[in-house]
């Protein structure tokens, strides 16, 4: 009886622990902002941004690398502190606006009043990589002017960025270094036209 008694008591302990007494080793992380407009006159220029996609294996908290060509890793100990598509929008917009040097940007849908001179629209393929080694960012991007029907510009970049560490707040600088090139990308082709 006493045995039966222990074993109880354990098997509630044990289940009390696991249902949030026990300690909680789940990190979360952000992409960050890399583009600095120091050097950047002001522009008076007006940019849409997006709408941005992500393939649907992104679409999760998680945190997801890559095996190898065929197998993925979803991480349940380390997610995204919201949700990776707005994270991506906002970074991207936030490049931009550094790197065009506009105060006047607006991510997608925008309010009825807003006219971009130029709308941005992102669509990305592959977002992911090995921590300690590299990462990939394989994007489509339109670039579409103010009162046009069709695309002034369309692209696909293929980045590849190395994750300067094997921890996971290396891999997620690697992407937001990723996303940095993106939009010194597009800022480069915004300017040429």
């Amino acid at each position: 009886m006493k045995s039966l008694l222990l074993l109880f008591l354990f098997v509630l302990l044990t289940a009390c622990s696991s249902l949030g007494g026990g300690t909680d080793t789940t990190r979360f992380y952000s992409l960050s902002t890399q583009s600095d407009n120091a050097s950047v006159p002001p522009s008076r220029i007006r940019l849409g941004i997006g709408p941005v996609k992500l393939p649907h294996q992104l679409k999760r908290p998680q945190i997801v690398t890559r095996i190898n060509q065929n197998e993925l890793h979803v991480n349940e100990q380390h997610q995204w502190a919201g949700s990776l598509k707005e994270d991506v929008t906002q970074v991207l917009s936030d490049n931009l606006e550094s790197l065009t040097g506009t105060e006047q940007i607006e991510i997608f849908p925008w309010k009825r009043h807003f006219r971009p001179h130029y709308q941005v629209r992102v669509q990305i393929e592959q977002f992911d990589g090995e921590p300690g080694k590299n990462i990939t960012l394989k994007a489509r991007w339109w670039l579409r002017s103010q009162n046009s029907n069709t695309d002034k510009l369309a692209k696909k970049s293929i980045i590849t960025v190395p994750a300067k560490g094997t921890d996971f707040s290396s891999y997620v600088a690697a992407l937001s270094q990723a996303l940095d090139k993106l939009s010194r990308e597009i800022a480069r082709h915004i300017k040429a036209q």
